[in-house]
């Protein structure tokens, strides 16, 4: 037995099976085997739809007043007291509710409705969007039901 059919039997063994390659059906040729194969399989019950629960009103009013900004790094930290010898407790997302709150040059940011945060004033800034062609605007409108803080994104 050859080399080269040593290697075809054990591909064949292992079940590893060659790449695909592009198929060339119209859109009619698609849709008339999709409906014979919707005749093969036969009809299907999904049992009756289930309807979303109504939208309740989960929105809280924030414990402060607090601006949208962003950190000028998502891996800056954020401290449990207002100095590098603080425990760290996260890092700071792409949006940020910081409070007005400032102390030696670093800022209170809101991390949910009952707990606040410290970052260095000087590495955060006006919001901007990970992506540039996300609307620009950025409001902190109040807390969730879970307590996460509720960003809103209006066109400005």
């Amino acid at each position: 037995m050859s080399r080269f059919s040593k290697v075809a039997a054990a591909i064949t063994l292992m079940g590893i099976t060659p790449p695909a390659f592009a198929q060339h059906a119209t859109p009619a040729e698609l849709d008339r085997l999709s409906q014979e194969r919707m005749q093969d399989i036969g009809p299907r019950d999904w049992g009756t739809p289930v309807n979303p629960p109504a939208t309740a009103n989960t929105e809280k009013v924030l414990p402060m007043p607090v601006s949208c900004m962003s950190p000028q790094d998502e891996t800056t930290p954020l401290y449990s007291a207002p100095n590098f010898n603080a425990t760290k407790v996260g890092r700071a997302g792409s949006q940020l509710a910081v409070t007005s709150m400032e102390m030696n040059g670093w800022r209170q940011v809101l991390l949910n409705g009952t707990h606040t945060a410290w970052i260095q004033a000087n590495l955060i800034g006006p919001y901007k969007p990970l992506n540039p062609e996300h609307p620009v605007g950025c409001i902190v409108t109040g807390e969730r039901a879970d307590g996460t803080v509720l960003f809103t994104h209006p066109e400005q």
